[in-house]
């Protein structure tokens, strides 16, 4: 399976008649396969790993983690131009929201002007922000994250997720359904034929 599934140079075609949830826990590599074709890009806990250590703070480590655990696909330190976004969330059909942590040691008032400036010139190249101070963070966390998820919600920006169909550039999936020809009962059919024609010639 792994040799059939690696040696793909353009594209790859995946025809099956059963369901991820039909295959038995023997049946992994099945699984991992079809959950492969459902989400290609799925994050492992290497990847999580590497990309964590990108943020620069530890309120950008947290609002990088809460995504994570709900299975959000986030980027730290993206580069836009001549600047860097804290973080980028990634939907699907290039979906994206930009978040901006602000810490208050490193985003004072004498900052805002500056950090208002490269948004408002992002957002014309079209990038999509969300910002929040660590302070209001730390004071009403539960408001903020359900803010953000609102946001994310707002835009068509979902977790990734293996149970549900994928529409990306990268994958297609159709479902084709199969029409079953009528069996054909011969030894009833013959009895009504001799039938008839007993009738018949009655």
């Amino acid at each position: 399976m792994n040799v059939a599934a690696s040696r793909a140079r353009d594209r790859m075609y995946l025809v099956r008649s059963i369901e991820l949830d039909e295959l038995s826990q023997a049946d992994h590599y099945r699984a991992e396969l079809i959950k492969h074709f459902q989400a290609p890009f799925m994050q492992n806990e290497e990847q999580v790993a590497d990309l964590r250590d990108k943020c620069e703070s530890p309120f950008e480590t947290e609002v990088f983690n809460l995504l994570v655990e709900r299975g959000y696909r986030v980027v730290p330190q993206v580069k836009a131009g001549a600047y860097r976004i804290d973080m980028v969330v990634e939907g699907e059909n290039d979906n994206s929201l930009a978040i901006e942590c602000d810490g208050d040691r490193y985003h004072g008032p004498d900052k805002w002007d500056s950090d208002m400036q490269r948004q408002r010139i992002l957002e014309r190249a079209g990038w999509k922000f969300w910002r929040c101070f660590a302070s209001t963070f730390v004071t009403r966390k539960k408001e903020v994250i359900q803010d953000l998820l609102a946001e994310l919600e707002r835009l068509e920006i979902y977790p990734i997720t293996t149970d549900t169909a994928h529409s990306s550039s990268y994958v297609e999936s159709r479902i084709v359904n199969t029409v079953e020809e009528p069996i054909l009962d011969i030894e009833t059919d013959i009895d009504t034929n001799i039938d008839s024609e007993t009738e018949t010639d009655a």
